[in-house]
């Protein structure tokens, strides 16, 4: 016996698809609504912080240089925030899309001497 699944798995595969994208976007879009009042600071900093606060032995303070800052040219920006990254989260939604759609539609017979 053969089961079709046509009726009830495009919606289903439909609303999955529409909840994924959903969830993928809505905490980018939230983050980006609101500024935050007091910026936490970066496991960097905290690291940088905690060394600093360490006792330097007398031998290890006349070898101690400061190092130079080094920065991003992206600063503190978000990779999916970026112009790229966005593309990236579209290009994947549609592609899981066409994959889903594809899966349910390739419903063709089989014409194979084996079958």
């Amino acid at each position: 016996m053969r089961r079709r699944f046509g009726t009830w798995a495009r919606p289903i595969a439909g609303l999955l698809t529409l909840t994924l994208a959903l969830a993928v976007t809505a905490p980018a879009a939230a983050a980006e609504a609101t500024a935050p009042d007091a910026q936490r600071p970066t496991l960097a900093a905290s690291a940088k912080a905690t060394v600093a606060a360490l006792p330097l032995p007398a031998g290890a303070q006349a070898q101690a240089t400061p190092a130079a800052p080094t920065t991003s040219t992206t600063g503190s920006k978000s990779f999916f925030k970026t112009g790229a990254g966005r593309l990236a989260l579209v290009l994947m939604a549609a592609g899981t899309g066409f994959m889903v759609y594809s899966a349910f539609s390739d419903n063709d017979p089989v014409k194979s001497q084996f079958r």
